[in-house]
C-alpha cells in the first residue's frame, strides 16, 4: 500500500493588495483624483470636462457638472466651499460649492450627456495657456491653513503657464491680480514648461515656483514681495535660485515636502529625483523690477542723479567736498548785499569737469551777482540729459547643479506624483498601470498597488488626520440660545453616522485614476 505523501504548499508571505473601492461612472480617461475636505470627498476629472463629487463614506455621488468644453487637467481645493479647475479650453474657474446633494444632479456623465446637469456658482474665469499641457498650481498667500473654514477666506496664489510656452505666470485670488511673471531661462534651452509647483518654503517663509521643462530641467523660482505702495505697484519678476537636469525627457509632474524643504521630479524617463532648496534668508526677497520710464515730474532731482553718475567716482568725490564748502561760503556771502566796487572772490576749481558746447556770454563772467558756485556751477556747466529708466539689478547667474538623489525605477512614463501630507512617502501613477509608493527619504519602492489595465493619469494622497482633527468625539453639543444653555444630544443615528464618516476620514488614501475611465481607492499604511 503506498505511503501518502504529504506536500506543504507554501503561502505567499502577504496576500496582493486590493483596492477598498473602484468608482464607475466616467465615459472617458480619467485625468485628475483630488481628495476633498479632509478625506470626506473625492473629485474626479474626465477628458469630456466632466466633474464628479464622490461622499467617500457611502461612495454615491454628491455633484456632478460639466465644467470644461475639453479635457479636466487638474483640480484643488479652496476652502470648504471653493473648487478650482483647469481644462484644455484655455480657461481656469473657480466654483463654489454651496447647498446641500438636493442642489446639485447625480447622474454620472456614463449615464448620458444630455440630462440638464445644474452647475455650481461661477466665481472666477481666468484665460490661461494650455497648449502645452501644464497644470496650475495653487497654495495658500500665507502657507498652509490648518483650519478649512479659516482656508475659506484666505487668499491664494495661482501659477499658469504663460503665453509664451517657456513662462509661467502668478496671481492672486480673489484679487485676479498678477504677482508676477516668471521669465524663462536664458542659460540653458529648457523648452515648454510642462509641470509647475507652487509652494511656501517655510525656513524662508518664501513662495516658490517650482516648474519642469521639457528639456528635462526642473527649476526653482523666488516669488517677490510687493514692497510698493498701492497707489502705483512695480510688477517684479520672480528670480531664479535653482536648476537642475535630472532627466532625459519631459518632467511630468512635481511635488515638494510640506515644509518646501525638498521637492520631487518624475518624468516621461524612468527617473525620480529628489531636489533641496538652496539656503535662502528669512524674510528677505530681492525682486528683480521691470524698467519703467521715470519721468521729472515723478522725480525732480532726477537729472541731477543722471549728471551726477557721468562722473568718476574720484571725481564724484572731489566734487562734492569742494562743493560743499563753496556752497557754504556763497550761501553767507549772497545774504549781504554785493558791492560792485569791491574785486570778485575767485569761483571754485572742479577738475575735469565737462565743458558745455554752449558757450556762457563774456557779461556773465564780469558779473558777480549771475555767477553761481559750488554743485550749482557743477550741475549747470553739464549738458541736458534725457530721462532713463533705472537699470534693475541685475540677479547672480544660476548654473545647473546635480539632484540630490535620483534612483532609476526601471519604468518609464511616472504620469503622475503626489507627496502625502505627513513627507514620508510619496506615489506615482505609471503609463504600465501600476501605482507605486516610494520612501521619501531613501526613494525605495515599498510597495506596488496593481489593479488597472491601463495607464494611470492621475493619483493622490489623502490627507494624513488624527483623533483631534476630525471633530469632537463627545456626544453631547452645546448651543447658547435666548440667554439659556441648552444640551444637543446626538440621536443613535446620527452617531453612527458620524462615528462611520470619522472612522473613513482617519484612514490613509490614495486614489488613482487611469484611461479606462475608473477610480481605485486604495488603503495604505
Amino acid at each position: 500500500m503506498p505511503v501518502p505523501v504529504h506536500v506543504d504548499r507554501q503561502q505567499p508571505a502577504q496576500d496582493a493588495a486590493r483596492p477598498s473601492y473602484i468608482f464607475r461612472g466616467h465615459a472617458a480617461h480619467i485625468h485628475s483624483v483630488e481628495l476633498l475636505r479632509r478625506n470626506t470627498c473625492l473629485l474626479t476629472g474626465d477628458a469630456d470636462g466632466w466633474l464628479v463629487c464622490w461622499k467617500l463614506d457611502t461612495k454615491r455621488p454628491l455633484a456632478v457638472w460639466k465644467a470644461h468644453d475639453a479635457a479636466i487637467l487638474a483640480t484643488a481645493e479652496w476652502g470648504l466651499e471653493k473648487v478650482i479647475t483647469h481644462g484644455r479650453d484655455n480657461t481656469l474657474r473657480i466654483w463654489q460649492l454651496r447647498g446641500g446633494a438636493a442642489s446639485y444632479s447625480t447622474v454620472l456623465p456614463a449615464d448620458g450627456a444630455d440630462t440638464h446637469r445644474p452647475k455650481p456658482w461661477l466665481l472666477h474665469t481666468l484665460p490661461v495657456n494650455t497648449l502645452n499641457f501644464c497644470a496650475f498650481a495653487m497654495c495658500y498667500q500665507r502657507g498652509r491653513v490648518a483650519s478649512p473654514n479659516a482656508a475659506s477666506d484666505e487668499s491664494i496664489y495661482v501659477a499658469v503657464p504663460g503665453r509664451d510656452d517657456k513662462k509661467a505666470d502668478v496671481y492672486q485670488f480673489p484679487d485676479e491680480k498678477l504677482i508676477c511673471p516668471v521669465p524663462s531661462i536664458n542659460n540653458s534651452e529648457t523648452g515648454m514648461v510642462m509641470a509647475l509647483k507652487l509652494v511656501l518654503h517655510q525656513p524662508s517663509n518664501a513662495i516658490l515656483v517650482i516648474a519642469g521643462y521639457e528639456a528635462g530641467i526642473t527649476a526653482v523660482h523666488l516669488v517677490p514681495r510687493n514692497r510698493t505702495g498701492p497707489q502705483e505697484p512695480v510688477l517684479a519678476l520672480a528670480q531664479t535660485i535653482y536648476l537642475s537636469q535630472p532627466h532625459t525627457q519631459p518632467v511630468l509632474s512635481i511635488d515638494a515636502l510640506p515644509d518646501g524643504s525638498t521637492y520631487f521630479s518624475s518624468s516621461a524617463d524612468a527617473i525620480i529625483a529628489a531636489h533641496r532648496i538652496p539656503h535662502l534668508p528669512r524674510d528677505h526677497v530681492e525682486p528683480t523690477s521691470l524698467q519703467k520710464p521715470v519721468s521729472s515730474a515723478e522725480d525732480p532731482n532726477e537729472g541731477e542723479k543722471a549728471n551726477m553718475n557721468e562722473l568718476t567716482e574720484h571725481d564724484r568725490a572731489a566734487n562734492f567736498s569742494g562743493a560743499t564748502s563753496g556752497a557754504a561760503e556763497t550761501l553767507s556771502k549772497s545774504s549781504q548785499p554785493v558791492d560792485s566796487d569791491t574785486e570778485p572772490t575767485e569761483p571754485l576749481a572742479f577738475p575735469k569737469t565737462r565743458q558745455t558746447t554752449n558757450s556762457r556770454p563774456a557779461s556773465d563772467t564780469t558779473n558777480p551777482a549771475g555767477r553761481t558756485s559750488g554743485l550749482s556751477a557743477l550741475l549747470a556747466s553739464a549738458p541736458p540729459q534725457q530721462n532713463l529708466a533705472p537699470i534693475p539689478r541685475q540677479p547672480p547667474l544660476v548654473t545647473i547643479q546635480p539632484a540630490h538623489k535620483t534612483v532609476s525605477t526601471k519604468h518609464a512614463g511616472q504620469q503622475s506624483l503626489r507627496v502625502r501630507s505627513d513627507g514620508r512617502v510619496l506615489v506615482t501613477g505609471g503609463w504600465d498601470s501600476r501605482v507605486r509608493v516610494y520612501s521619501t527619504k531613501t526613494l525605495r519602492e515599498v510597495a506596488v498597488l496593481k489593479w488597472h489595465q491601463v495607464g494611470v493619469y492621475a493619483v493622490d494622497f489623502g490627507e494624513v488626520l488624527g483623533r483631534e482633527d476630525v471633530g469632537k468625539p463627545a456626544g453631547e453639543h452645546k448651543a447658547v440660545g435666548d440667554g439659556a444653555e441648552a444640551v444637543k444630544r446626538e440621536t443613535g443615528l446620527a452617531k453612527l453616522q458620524r462615528q462611520r464618516e470619522e472612522a473613513v476620514q482617519m484612514k490613509h488614501w490614495v486614489a488613482a485614476g487611469a484611461k479606462d475611465g475608473r477610480v481605485s481607492l486604495w488603503e495604505v499604511f
